[in-house]
Formats: structure tokens, C-alpha cells, sequence
């Protein structure tokens, strides 16, 4: 286990991607060095001088193959793992394009938005959460 010190500090994007009462979600593969074999909302860490709108461009378009015209804020939050303290940046994608395919993970799935057990994180349920309260507030619902 990493000492203390050795834990790199790291800021992060998660992409909540919705289709009707859905979100796509991930499950880690079991070789990856953080959070293996974990059910997350997809993202990825911010490179050197990348803004986190671009950040998520970028992981959108690498681990799914969708476009989004439209990223909101929802909340970031803090998640240590065992090699990092990450701060997780959550956007939610509106009006994305495309088909969603698994580039990264061990599967891709659509999970109700009604039962987020499967997600393995309670900050990941907590911005769903979070983020369907914003859209009702934004459409008047």
C-alpha cells in the first residue's frame, strides 16, 4: 500500500450520461490500478493544461465514441483511492450523439435511474441524484 506521501492528488471528470430514466454506467476492469472491477459512472482523469469541459470531450469521445454539445456541472467531490486523492468533477451530458460503445471497460449498461444499487460509490449515486434534481428544477417539472 502507498504511503501517505506517495498518494498523487489528481482531478477527475464523471460523465452522467442519461436516456429516458437510464444512465450509462461501467464496470471497471479488475487490471486497472484504480478502483478495479468497480460499477461507476464513466470518466477519467484531466491531463496537464486541460480545462475539465475538455476533459470530458476527450473521455467521452475515447471510452464511449459519443459527442456532447452540452456539458453541465453538477458537483465535485472528494474519492481516495489507494494510490490517488482524487477530486471527481460530475457533468452531465445533454443532447449527446451516438452510439455508446465499450472502449475502456470490462461492460457498459443502462441502469434505472430508480435503482442505482448497482453503482459501488455512494458519491456516484449522491450526484445522480443530485443531477436529476437539477434537470427538474431547469425544465420545470
Amino acid at each position: 500500500m502507498a504511503s501517505s506521501k506517495d498518494v498523487k492528488r489528481v482531478d477527475v471528470i464523471a460523465l452522467i450520461i442519461r436516456r429516458n430514466r437510464e444512465i450509462l454506467v461501467e464496470k471497471r476492469k479488475n487490471g486497472r490500478r484504480v478502483d478495479p472491477g468497480k460499477t461507476a459512472i464513466p470518466g477519467g482523469h484531466v491531463e496537464d493544461l486541460e480545462s475539465l469541459e475538455q476533459a470530458c470531450t476527450r473521455e467521452l469521445k475515447e471510452e464511449l465514441d459519443l459527442e456532447c454539445s452540452d456539458f453541465r456541472f453538477v458537483t465535485s467531490v472528494p474519492h481516495n483511492t489507494i494510490s490517488e486523492k482524487q477530486m471527481v468533477h460530475y457533468y452531465s451530458c445533454e443532447n449527446w450523439k451516438g452510439v455508446p460503445k465499450n472502449r475502456e471497460a470490462d461492460a457498459i449498461f443502462w441502469a434505472s435511474v430508480e435503482n442505482l444499487e448497482c453503482l459501488d460509490f455512494e458519491i456516484d449515486k449522491r450526484a445522480v441524484r443530485q443531477s436529476l434534481g437539477k434537470q427538474t428544477s431547469q425544465t420545470g417539472q
